[in-house]
């Protein structure tokens, strides 16, 4: 007889010791928070926040992905800033500064979040100045990777962009699934059309080594040439 073992769900409190956010935070700091925390689920392409939103909260994927994401007022074309797997927090600076949502957030995938609502939060952290001042530091971290995408934006060219995100993809295990070209496209700021035309001229140049949608083999040095090289 063959017996099927069903992992576990983390607690909420296991959840948010995982995340790299919290790092750092006494037991003492991540139990007060796990203690006024609470578990929200959604569907796959349920929508968390709309732009514009008041603060849900203190937010942390649990199971799943959110995607966080701008729409072009002129074209209602979609640009993914981030997206959100396990134990990583969702839109935490709207939860330090209490302001409304500058992005839309999405669940890719069925997800669970374990949540801290904003009045909850803001309790906390008033009572434990440190935690504020440790989301600062971390949050200062990632809005240099914000500002690295929007010199991307502004300065490359696809090719280039297209170049640095294979790049990023192969560091991470290699042979590697590559997403559709319209999700690759709203990564990059472009559009479906040009990530397949420029991803085979990176396949025909040999930097890339492809067997249908799956990287196998990557020349790193080529690749980093090509995403250093000068954008427009």
């Amino acid at each position: 007889m063959t017996v099927t073992v069903v992992p576990m769900a983390l607690s909420n409190i296991d959840v948010l010791v995982r995340c790299p956010l919290l790092s750092g935070l006494s037991d003492e700091e991540l139990v007060a928070l796990a203690a006024v925390s609470q578990r929200h689920r959604y569907q796959a392409g349920e929508s968390v926040f709309l732009q514009g939103d008041a603060p849900l909260g203190l937010q942390v994927v649990a199971s799943g992905a959110v995607k966080i994401f701008v729409l072009s007022p002129a074209t209602g074309r979609e640009m993914v800033l981030t997206v959100e797997h396990e134990y990583g927090a969702v839109a935490e600076l709207v939860a330090l500064d209490g302001g409304e949502y500058p992005a839309s957030a999405e669940a890719v995938e069925a997800t669970e979040l374990v949540v801290i609502d904003q009045e909850s939060f803001q309790r906390v952290v008033q009572d434990r100045p440190a935690i504020a001042l440790h989301l600062m530091r971390t949050i200062g971290r990632r809005l240099r990777r914000l500002v690295n995408l929007i010199e991307q934006i502004s300065f490359k060219e696809v090719v280039h962009r297209l170049a640095a995100y294979l790049l990023s993809e192969s560091e991470c295990a290699l042979p590697f699934q590559l997403e559709t070209n319209a999700v690759i496209a709203t990564r990059l700021g472009t559009v479906p059309e040009l990530v397949s035309r420029n991803l085979g001229r990176i396949h025909a140049s040999g930097a890339v080594v492809m067997q249908g949608r799956t990287v196998v083999d990557v020349d790193k040095v080529r690749l980093q040439e090509l995403a250093n090289s000068a954008g427009r």
